[in-house]
């Protein structure tokens, strides 16, 4: 049975009270990456395209700065970038009468009402609107009953969902390379890897607060753990001696430059804690980061040339002399060495920030080899939704295991059957890019 994929969620509601809105801050970092690409339709119909971000300001103002953009087939302009919940948040918010808002070039909304909406400066010009789709990043809710369908059936639909899962992967690295160049696109792309599922905006921001021209400099290790708000008076007050050791240089540097960086710290409530195995901790996971910048030279080059063995045995030899023994700032040492990053994190760095930079075709032969992590709940609760129960069979590669993810979640609040039905023939469409 050949299939193509194509994404069909029932259309999420902004206006139900039951979901709370993606934070501001994390809608920029994602659209900083390249997550919701970089050409829009303005609601008058012209074509808008972001060459460049310009400056991600965190003062009062416009939410970019002196950003690249192209309208139609137009020289490309200089100009800012606001961004609001709503397309009528640009009055609400008394934009049109703060003349911080004079240069701004392009103004990006999430909701529309429907009702005509402006958006003009203190001098009375006109300026560009474009919505934001975020629909993609709400999850569809958990399915009520089930209706699985045959292993033939099951293993058709994986492999076109994983097609389509790579297209996307493929086509938002391909942006931020653009963006910020393939190098940096990489450090994001392993720091979001790092911060797993709970932390991956956090960690996404403290790399591209940091830059990856600070991180892999000196004084790299004291940015990224003051940007991220863990040096902290009590992790040094409450440390033993080994954690005191480690800290003081990194506290030396980064009391000469915090005032410099301080509107980049992130706040506490950015981090999430609870539930997190103690190997999971954003502090080891950044100390890994960490680790990896200081031999990143060596890393980039090992991804550049597409060397999956070359890449395994770096990540299975990164140390760090106080990490590999530490799970937190406040916890007691290890009695041993534990990796940094373990197999299935190595894995998911592979999967999601490496191979999809390798040419299609590449990419998806690679993904075929790959033997898939231990299934995650996800994965277990995907197969279930599919197949009817757990089938290892249908988890082995890690191709198996993306499509698994994509199925279930754009379908997953449908029967699998009715899944199946509403995946068009293969000569019916290409995936959505």
């Amino acid at each position: 049975m050949a299939v193509c994929y194509a994404a069909a969620r029932e259309p999420s509601s902004f206006h139900d009270p039951s979901k709370k809105p993606m934070p501001e801050l994390e809608i920029q970092a994602r659209l900083y990456n390249g997550e919701y690409g970089t050409r829009f339709q303005t609601t008058i119909s012209s074509t808008v395209e972001i060459l460049h971000f310009g400056d991600w300001n965190r003062e009062s103002g416009p939410d970019f700065k002196s950003a690249t953009l192209r309208f139609d087939n137009a020289p490309p302009l200089r100009g800012d970038i606001e961004i609001d919940w709503h397309a009528k948040d640009w009055e609400r918010h008394g934009h049109a009468v703060n003349p911080a808002y004079e240069q701004v070039a392009l103004h990006l909304f999430i909701e529309d009402s429907g009702a005509a909406a402006f958006a003009r400066t203190p001098q009375n010009r006109a300026i560009p609107q474009a919505r934001l789709d975020l629909e993609s990043r709400f999850p569809a809710p958990h399915p009520v009953t089930t209706a699985p369908v045959d292993a033939s059936t099951a293993q058709a639909m994986i492999a076109a969902a994983a097609e389509f899962r790579l297209h996307r992967k493929h086509a938002a690295i391909t942006c931020a390379s653009a963006l910020h160049g393939p190098s940096a696109a990489l450090f994001h792309g392993v720091a979001t890897c790092l911060g797993y599922k709970n932390n991956a905006i956090p960690f996404l921001l403290a790399a591209q607060r940091t830059g990856l021209a600070r991180a892999c400099g000196i004084h790299g290790e004291a940015l990224l753990f003051g940007i991220a708000g863990f040096l902290e008076p009590r992790s040094f007050d409450n440390a033993d001696h080994t954690t005191r050791t480690y800290l003081k240089p990194l506290w030396d540097h980064w009391w000469t430059v915090r005032d410099q960086f301080s509107r980049l710290v992130l706040p506490p409530a950015s981090w999430k804690l609870a539930g997190i195995r103690p190997q999971n901790h954003p502090h080891r996971r950044l100390g890994a980061l960490a680790a990896i910048t200081m031999e990143f030279q060596s890393f980039r080059k090992a991804a550049a040339a597409n060397d999956m063995k070359r890449l395994a045995a770096f990540f299975e030899n990164l140390q760090h002399p106080y990490w590999s023994r530490h799970w937190n700032l406040l916890a007691d040492p290890l009695d041993r060495d534990v990796a940094l990053v373990g197999k299935d994190r190595a894995t998911d760095i592979l999967v999601n920030a490496i191979i999809p930079s390798l040419p299609l075709e590449q990419a998806l032969a690679e993904l075929r080899k790959l033997k898939g992590p231990f299934p995650s709940g996800r994965v277990r609760r995907a197969c279930e939704w599919l197949a009817g129960s757990f089938s290892p069979s249908l988890t082995r590669s890690a191709l198996d295991q993306q499509g698994l993810l994509q199925l279930h979640a754009d379908f997953g609040h449908l029967p699998a059957r009715e899944a199946c039905e509403r995946i068009r023939p293969a000569n019916a469409c290409q995936p959505d890019t």
